[in-house]
């Protein structure tokens, strides 16, 4: 959630901004995907922390992936809290299960359908792009980035009848190449992760958040929106980025393919 207390609101332009990113709101999940799937009940403390401490959002709270629980568990908890929210969709899996995370045990997790894709729109929740069939893009060949990024923001604009503005790079991975489609294909902005505040004069197009992972309750939220401006975590980020990138490089990709879960044309 890009939030700031409300008694200085107008401040978020001359400083740092947390992005809250949220994966999944569920109570149910396999031991290696757990960390990414917060309890329904921890999500609804952690929105009234929100509420109650007079943060509110200047955008949106990001969860990725548009799996179900986010129309039954998460949507009305921001319903309840006046809160905006991003849901950023791999379109290839709309109605269906997310294949992208058979690693993960994960693989018959549902994603939402059009038409709820379409409700959530109405109540004013962004949906946005998370690419097409969820690949690492920095791992595949130019015109496969081209594909990915302007094929899932046609069908989220044909589908919604609206503009898509947002992209959110599958797992936070991007390189350069991956940097100018998305710039070629039209997007305002889109997020990474890097774990960093958002601040004045970061790139539009690789804004960093912050992962909300279960588990770390009221308590931890509320470590993570307390975090003091630290230029130099900056660059401690862009190194660690930079050699993670190069690692990745020496091993299999998940699934042996990057584009694990990419259906049969």
């Amino acid at each position: 959630m890009s939030a700031h207390p409300a008694a200085d609101g107008a401040a978020c332009l001359t400083r740092e901004v947390p992005v809250l990113m949220y994966h999944s709101i569920a109570a149910d999940a396999t031991r290696k995907f757990r960390r990414f799937a917060v309890n329904p009940g921890e999500f609804a403390a952690q929105m009234e922390y929100l509420d109650s401490a007079g943060y509110h959002p200047v955008t949106a709270a990001d969860l990725d992936d548009a799996y179900n629980d986010f129309y039954h568990a998460a949507l009305p908890v921001l319903r309840e809290h006046g809160f905006r929210a991003s849901l950023y969709v791999p379109t290839a899996f709309v109605g269906a299960t997310t294949r992208f995370n058979v690693s993960l045990g994960e693989e018959d997790r549902t994603v939402l359908p059009w038409q709820a894709l379409r409700d959530i729109a109405a109540e004013g929740v962004e949906v946005a792009a998370h690419s097409h069939t969820h690949p690492q893009l920095d791992r595949v060949p130019a015109e496969v980035i081209a594909d990915e990024v302007c094929r899932c923001r046609a069908l989220l604009e044909d589908k919604l009848g609206s503009a898509v503005d947002g992209f959110a790079y599958p797992f936070g991975y991007w390189n350069r190449a991956v940097r100018a489609a998305v710039a070629a294909a039209g997007y305002r902005y889109a997020f990474a992760v890097s774990e960093l505040m958002t601040a004045p004069g970061d790139d539009v197009l690789t804004w960093p958040r912050l992962t909300v992972n279960a588990g770390i309750g009221v308590a931890g939220l509320a470590r993570l929106l307390d975090r003091p401006p630290a230029p130099a975590s900056r660059r401690v980020a862009a190194v660690k980025r930079v050699t993670w990138r190069a690692v990745r490089q020496l091993v299999p990709p998940v699934g042996r393919d990057p584009r694990e879960g990419r259906p049969s044309p």
